[in-house]
């Protein structure tokens, strides 16, 4: 599994390029995987059988199918919304809102309701085939890959108890106040978005909305719960990163630095 750690303030818009470009890849393997796969069918019920060296190439070319693939950022101060958000009458009152209190709104191709990202939160996309595993079904990926990664973590590194119920996230004991969010969208089995967990972050910006649609739910964060404990988001995403390999039975991490991959911004030349 690769994990990809975005060091500093990440702009929202760049990460969610860079994970498109990522879902996308994933995407293409898929189409060109599927058209090998058709035409070997095809070669054998003509009666025709390919040689070694076809065989071997064949075989190395689908060996090149992307990893899983973890990203980790810490973002800009966003609000986003799920897709049910699109039928909200008061969305456009709502924005405002969060306008004011400095934060831009993006719509996202993604489930659940209304999520804060920003400063103090690590954010995780994981972007993997769920075929490559067997029996994964998206509930299964939510809950016991997701979800009970953040569990895992917060239990090992920080001893903290925490639960999941029917109201999506990872909620604590015994405050019931919610420490992580999880949001994820499926194309072809391939899986986007992922969970945003709250290190050190102001949270006046988690609790000014209406969570999993329950007016009376609060948030929390490590920070407050482990005062001076918190680790930095970078080492937090690398926590979750062995949680969630573990739960996949993926012996090895490739962590990588996601500023390599970052394209520098363009200057105007005078």
């Amino acid at each position: 599994m690769r994990h990809i750690h975005f060091p500093g303030i990440t702009p929202f818009a760049k990460g969610q390029e860079f994970q498109q470009n990522m879902v996308n890849a994933n995407l293409d393997f898929k189409k060109m995987e599927s058209k090998i796969r058709k035409q070997q069918k095809e070669i054998a019920d003509s009666g025709h059988i390919l040689n070694q060296y076809e065989q071997d190439f064949i075989q190395k070319v689908l060996s090149m199918k992307p990893f899983p693939t973890l990203l980790t950022f810490e973002f800009e101060n966003v609000y986003t919304g799920g897709k049910q958000m699109k039928q909200d009458p008061q969305m456009q009152e709502k924005i405002k809102a969060y306008e004011k209190l400095g934060c831009s709104y993006y719509q996202l191709e993604r489930g659940g309701q209304v999520t804060w990202h920003g400063k103090g939160q690590l954010t995780a996309y994981l972007i993997m085939d769920l075929k490559q595993f067997s029996n994964l079904t998206v509930r299964c990926f939510v809950d016991s890959v997701l979800l009970k990664g953040v569990q895992n973590l917060l239990k090992k590194n920080y001893n903290l108890d925490s639960y999941v119920n029917e109201n999506p996230g990872v909620w604590m004991q015994p405050n019931d106040k919610k420490i992580s969010s999880v949001g994820c969208n499926i194309q072809r089995a391939i899986t986007s978005y992922g969970i945003g967990l709250n290190v050190n972050p102001d949270l006046k910006f988690l609790n000014t909305y209406t969570m999993c649609g329950l007016p009376d739910a609060t948030a929390t964060s490590l920070e407050e719960l482990r005062p001076g404990k918190a680790e930095s988001i970078k080492v937090v995403g690398e926590q979750f990163a062995k949680e969630v390999a573990k739960l996949l039975n993926i012996s090895k991490i490739e962590h990588m630095d996601g500023s390599d991959f970052m394209k520098p911004e363009k200057t105007e030349q005078s």
